[in-house]
């Protein structure tokens, strides 16, 4: 096996980081309000979106807030239970895009621990 030096792994982390910022920072740029709007049947996503407004840290609580409900949705059964009808509402691509981009996170998650890992002295 090609030892591979730890500082290019982490080159190779820090660009796949840095571009998975920037899609999921473009993708809800453009797709929030429409995804938003699709969902609007959820009491919750309403309720959001007047709590939080539209400032930098609103729209990334908003963000969380969608992702969360087109991944796991029977989390917030004390508030709401959101049947499977209303998440299909929103196109395939859309809730496709927000679980792709829950995918890489936690791809990126676990990648950097067993970098970690596996390249600290023991």
């Amino acid at each position: 096996m090609v030892d591979i030096p730890a500082g290019l792994l982490a080159l190779i982390l820090t660009v796949i980081t840095a571009l998975h910022l920037a899609g999921y920072y473009i993708f809800f740029y453009i797709n929030l309000e429409k995804i938003e709007n699709y969902l609007c049947d959820i009491e919750m996503f309403s309720l959001n979106r007047e709590f939080y407004g539209d400032s930098f840290f609103g729209r990334r609580m908003r963000e969380t807030f969608v992702m969360l409900v087109a991944v796991a949705p029977e989390i917030f059964w004390r508030q709401e239970r959101i049947p499977r009808q209303k998440l299909l509402k929103l196109p395939r691509r859309l809730l496709w895009g927000v679980r792709i981009i829950y995918g890489s996170m936690i791809l990126i998650s676990v990648s950097s621990g067993l970098l970690y890992y596996f390249r600290a002295p023991h």
